[in-house]
């Protein structure tokens, strides 16, 4: 083997590289696309992202397909913003880890990493921001620890409060309505509340 003999292997396979990569989709995902990579790991499996780029047929790189994947397809991912619940236990457990997105989102069922590294960037460094401060410093994470956390669980509990109140108020409603229409169900609902 002579190194000139590798060095035009290495050349020839550099511009095939750059020839696959002008194949390649770029930009937002199709419909199509979407079905077909669903389809393709309903089929055979998640793994081997490379490979299933090119066995599927999609023109996509394997990091697209398992990021795609991953973050917007898997059936287990949560849709909608984070509730209080998530935003609290996001920021107990950053004071804990820092940024590791991944670690944090084992304790968040159906949130990606990259959903909560998101949320951190677009809600709480916007917040260290607005205050002037970093997110690293004391004072952010005073203020994290001893206003907004518990503004957070204030917030939990109210809406809980709520709920309770509002569920029994329609059971209330139900029974009074069902006692009306029914006069010998008001000795039962009367003897319930006993």
């Amino acid at each position: 083997m002579d190194v000139k003999g590798r060095g035009s292997n290495n050349k020839n396979n550099l511009m095939s590289s750059d020839e696959d990569d002008m194949d390649l989709r770029r930009g937002p995902w199709t419909v199509d696309e979407d079905l077909t990579l669903m389809n393709y790991i309903a089929t055979h499996g998640e793994g081997r992202w490379n490979t299933l780029a090119n066995s599927a047929g999609l023109k996509r790189t394997g990091k697209s397909c398992r990021l795609r994947w991953l973050n917007y397809l898997r059936p287990d991912v949560r849709r909608g913003n984070i509730t209080l619940e998530e935003q609290l236990l996001i920021l107990e457990l950053h004071t804990r880890w820092g940024n590791r997105w991944s670690k944090i989102a084992q304790y968040l069922p159906g949130r990606t990493d990259n959903e909560i590294k998101n949320y951190w960037r677009t809600r709480v460094q916007k917040l260290a921001k607005q205050l002037k401060c970093d997110v690293n410093s004391k004072q952010f994470k005073d203020t994290m620890r001893y206003l907004w956390m518990p503004r957070l669980v204030e917030r939990i509990q109210a809406a809980a409060a709520a709920t309770t109140t509002t569920t029994h108020n329609t059971t209330m409603t139900y029974f009074m309505n069902l006692s009306s229409s029914q006069p010998h169900m008001t000795a039962k609902f009367q003897l319930q509340q006993l």
